[in-house]
């Protein structure tokens, strides 16, 4: 069946021209094919000249930690969300920031462990969704745990990756809040929030209306657990989110 996902690797600012040969020879095929940009991370300041070439582009450096586990928190999942800011201007649809691959594969047993915690890896796959970033897990999938499973196919969390929408950082700092309005459909007039815990101890996040160019009572829908949360008006707050954690909603008029 040959092949669809082309990764080339180790990119510098000298290569933008290497990615356009890549890119029209694919072109030329008449064959759909996938073609990502990466490095540890691209540099930034090629960016712009590989938008018209490359379907995604790493925008961090690897998320493996080259340790006993595939990663940890600290090395170097934690920094996604350091990094995806610094290309929210360069990134759009059919050019998505890549954040490399999921580490969400089992963190018990004797198999490549991920590394990371239950609420760790549901954050993780909540960020790469409302980035719009390519969803691969990494490890051996052999290996997948039940609660990797179910984080891993949730339709509803899947469906934020796919709206194809750049998203917006509301707020940075250690609890952050990032939006995107969803396009058409069953999701029509909504705008799916993400609030992100990065410190060491829970805490209440509160997001207003005003921040998300919105206005209006508003039906909240937590896609992590596929339940209606009730309707808010002005405001709503994620209650004693813990520490790496995060929550999904949608806010919607329906």
């Amino acid at each position: 069946m040959g092949f669809r996902f082309i990764k080339i690797d180790g990119l510098t600012t000298d290569n933008v021209a290497d990615v356009k040969a890549w890119s029209k020879a694919i072109d030329r095929s008449s064959r759909t094919m996938w073609l990502t940009a990466s490095a540890w991370p691209v540099p930034r300041e090629a960016g712009e000249g590989l938008r018209p070439w490359a379907n995604s582009v790493r925008v961090d450096t690897d998320v493996e930690c080259y340790c006993d586990t595939l990663t940890t928190w600290q090395a170097s999942v934690d920094n996604r969300w350091e990094d995806l800011p610094k290309w929210l201007d360069v990134v759009e649809p059919n050019y998505w920031p890549d954040l490399d691959s999921m580490p969400i594969s089992n963190n018990t047993g004797d198999g490549i462990q991920d590394g990371i915690n239950d609420t760790e890896r549901q954050s993780v796959m909540t960020f790469w969704s409302m980035a719009s970033s390519p969803l691969y897990a990494g490890g051996d999938i052999s290996e997948l745990d039940a609660k990797a499973t179910s984080i891993l196919t949730n339709r509803e969390v899947i469906a934020i990756d796919r709206a194809g929408v750049i998203p917006t950082q509301v707020s940075d700092g250690p609890l952050q809040v990032w939006k995107k309005r969803l396009p058409g459909g069953r999701l029509a007039v909504a705008v799916a929030v993400a609030v992100y815990n990065l410190g060491d101890a829970s805490a209440d996040i509160t997001v207003t209306w005003d921040q998300l160019g919105i206005n209006g009572k508003r039906k909240v829908r937590d896609l992590v657990r596929q339940r209606d949360i009730g309707k808010s008006d002005n405001s709503w707050t994620a209650k004693a989110v813990s520490p790496h954690g995060s929550r999904l909603i949608t806010l919607s008029q329906q």
